[in-house]
């Protein structure tokens, strides 16, 4: 079996093998590359030690030199070279205490998650697999490396990674490593953001069901576990298909059936970024509202101006999905919905395409206009309010003289 290596991978893995040292790519570059995918990088694993690896080339960087790893710069990109090794104890259930390096590729390959990962290649020797992961590969298999109760007792995280693989892969979880992350699972004691995150953004969203199911988040994470075991489960799991692949869209969907402050705590604990976790809030705390805007442009500008457009689009998207939901889950065709969602869309479009004033910095009055006249403190921003709102009501008085003729009129 020939894989493609790149031009830089293949060059790197030369210059070590004469050196006198073996050299093989291995893990995610070989199994997505079996998979007709494209590999997100290339790591490197070799028998030679970080010395004499920076020995070797001229440009590396130390980055995880403790644990054997050296980067090896080629044309200004980064590659990962890592040692053979030993790990040691893992006392924090997540990193080893020590490495031991090694000589055998077969003592690197059986320290890894899941046999789908511990697979080798280079050109001169091809295939490397002695776990079976290319077996696991052809029969959509998530398995882990020897005894699933070490390789989780080693790295708790191995346990959330197995759900996130099967949602990306779109594979089964092997039955005993399933029951070890069952058995095992109050031993995972933090929620990684990344493999929660990598797990609703795949093709597979509804997987993050397994979370529950396995018991993994019973403890370190209730407010999802509680939706993901609540009599809205379906609906969720819905709403993550139908959402498109954004942190936004899909962590609204998520977390759909809780209140915008239960939303908010969640991805805080969560530790998301705040413009996703305003956006997402904002998105739960009016959820639906687009069904109360009645359908004329007022109303719609009205809106627009109380969220702003791209708050807009993004309700246009909920909604849509919720529309989708509804009518999965209770069978019903929701065409009312589908044709009031329309309406207001059509006239939204049109509101944008004619430039029609939606935000105070749209009005044609000003803060220091109505300084200027005298008013101060909160009587400026009532003022703006109202001449907004009249605006809203007709775009065709946004006109600096007409409105202020109408305050000094008191119309």
């Amino acid at each position: 079996m020939k894989i493609e290596l790149p031009k830089d991978v293949a060059s790197i893995l030369s210059r070590l093998q004469h050196a006198g040292h073996e050299a093989f790519v291995v893990g995610g570059c070989v199994r997505d590359t079996l998979l007709g995918r494209e590999p997100e990088d290339w790591d490197i694993t070799t028998s030679a030690k970080p010395e004499e690896v920076k020995i070797i080339f001229i440009k590396t960087i130390d980055t995880g030199i403790k644990h054997g790893t050296v980067t090896v710069l080629v044309n200004g990109n980064g590659y990962e070279v890592t040692t053979y090794r030993i790990d040691g104890d893992y006392a924090d259930g997540r990193h080893p205490d020590k490495v031991k390096f090694t000589r055998s590729l077969r003592e690197d390959l059986k320290r890894r998650d899941f046999t789908i990962n511990a697979i080798a290649y280079n050109d001169d020797k091809g295939i490397r697999d002695d776990f079976d992961g290319i077996s696991d590969l052809q029969r959509h298999i998530i398995r882990a490396v020897g005894d699933p109760f070490e390789r989780f007792s080693e790295d708790a995280l191995r346990m959330m990674r197995a759900i996130r693989f099967s949602a990306q892969l779109g594979f089964n979880i092997d039955i005993d490593t399933y029951q070890a992350i069952k058995v095992m699972a109050d031993g995972i004691k933090n929620v990684s953001m990344a493999e929660l995150a990598k797990t609703i953004l795949s093709n597979h969203p509804e997987c993050v069901s397994e979370f529950r199911m396995t018991g993994l988040f019973a403890d370190i994470l209730p407010s999802i576990n509680n939706v993901l075991g609540s009599k809205d489960a379906d609906k969720v799991r819905s709403m993550l298909r139908y959402m498109p692949c954004t942190p936004v869209m899909r962590y609204a969907a998520l977390l759909s059936t809780l209140s915008s402050e239960e939303a908010k705590s969640t991805m805080k604990t969560l530790k998301i970024d705040n413009n996703t976790t305003d956006t997402v809030t904002q998105m739960i705390k009016y959820a639906g509202e687009e069904e109360t805007i009645a359908e004329n442009e007022f109303a719609v500008r009205e809106a627009m101006y109380r969220h702003g457009p791209r708050m807009m689009e993004n309700f246009f998207v909920f909604a849509e999905a919720e529309i989708l939901t509804k009518e999965e889950v209770t069978g019903l065709n929701m065409r009312g919905n589908r044709n009031h969602l329309k309406t207001i869309r059509r006239y939204y479009d049109e509101i944008l395409e004619r430039g029609d004033c939606i935000s105070l910095k749209d009005l044609d009055v000003t803060g220091d206009d109505l300084l200027e006249r005298g008013y101060s403190g909160k009587k400026i921003g009532e003022t703006l309010d109202w001449l907004m709102h009249i605006v809203l009501e007709n775009p065709k008085l946004n006109d600096k003289e007409t409105l202020l003729d109408m305050l000094d009129t008191g119309i």
